[in-house]
């Protein structure tokens, strides 16, 4: 047994991760990483007597990718793996968008499970996807959390999402198809120098020192993560007076005194515990709220669905 089937059957047999007979998907867009995924999770599902779908996206970005995606669907059925082809309607397809068309598979997927009662999607993502997340997020000037990267297993809109390849590279991942004797596609836009991501990969490959340092500051990232975390929310404890169902009270003083950063950091974590299931707020509306609340003593002003209001002694949010 190879050293990612090994780690793949421990993370997956963990107590409470699963139904009994579980049913689960797998993104398989047909490429080495989500082949071997679909293959890997073959002979663990045979094993704990569930169900497989690979669900391969005709994302239409390329006239060529109905055919691609055809191809696929015929080589998993010939290996008795179901799978299933699901388009991406035309009028979602923005030309030469990659971000576009990733959340228009990964949408497409989500939804395809919600529909279809299944509780797990597999996503064949790898170290060296994460490193190069990790280096575009530090570009766009992201904070600690998003610099935290793509997770094992997370939550979307009810569906478990697990990506079981994340300490694996992609080499390893090659290696492993060569040894199973798995046939791939190779999508011709991963070389494609216009995305921004193929430019990070593309330096990265070529700079061996500058990858060894950025592994190493990600990867110092992931093991402090939760210390962050439980500074964050120390922190927010002492500041904070009150808190109910629909209202969260500050100390106006110590809130204002923090630095800006933390202040948004605390008014996302009250907004998100408000409403769970709503997108994150946008950044640069939180920041303009929060210079309107340094300024301006007995202030009230929405933001988003939440009140802000401030006396001279107290913050309140309320939903």
């Amino acid at each position: 047994m190879s050293i990612i089937e090994k780690h793949l059957y421990k993370l997956l047999n963990q107590k409470n991760l699963f139904e009994t007979n579980p049913v689960i998907a797998v993104a398989a867009s047909g490429g080495p990483d989500s082949i071997a995924l679909v293959f890997l999770l073959k002979n663990w599902i045979k094993r704990n007597k569930g169900k497989l779908i690979a669900l391969i996206i005709d994302h239409q970005m390329r006239e060529s990718s109905f055919k691609e995606a055809n191809f696929v669907n015929k080589y998993l059925i010939n290996n008795n793996i179901q799978s299933l082809i699901l388009k991406v309607p035309k009028k979602n397809v923005l030309k030469g968008k990659m971000i576009q068309a990733r959340e228009n598979r990964f949408l497409k997927i989500i939804n395809y499970c919600k529909k279809n009662k299944i509780l797990h999607l597999f996503i064949g993502h790898h170290f060296d996807d994460n490193i190069e997340t990790f280096v575009l997020r530090k570009i766009a000037g992201s904070n600690f959390e998003g610099l935290n990267c793509m997770q094992e297993r997370t939550i979307y809109n009810e569906v478990q999402i697990i990506r079981p390849l994340l300490k694996f590279t992609k080499k390893q991942i090659l290696n492993y198809n060569k040894k199973m004797n798995l046939f791939y596609v190779n999508d011709p836009s991963n070389k494609d120098e216009k995305y921004s991501r193929v430019v990070v990969r593309n330096f990265i490959k070529k700079s061996p020192q500058y990858k060894k340092n950025i592994t190493q500051e990600f990867k110092l990232i992931r093991e402090n993560y939760y210390d962050y975390k439980k500074m964050i929310f120390q922190i927010y404890n002492l500041i904070n007076i009150e808190i109910h169902k629909n209202m969260i009270i500050f100390d106006s003083i110590k809130f204002l005194n923090l630095d800006q950063e933390l202040q948004a950091k605390f008014t996302e974590i009250t907004y998100k515990f408000f409403y769970p299931k709503k997108p994150f707020l946008r950044y640069h509306k939180v920041i303009k709220t929060l210079d309107k609340l340094s300024e301006t003593v007995n202030l009230s002003i929405n933001l988003s669905k939440m009140k802000v209001r401030r006396n001279n002694k107290l913050i309140y949010f309320v939903t």
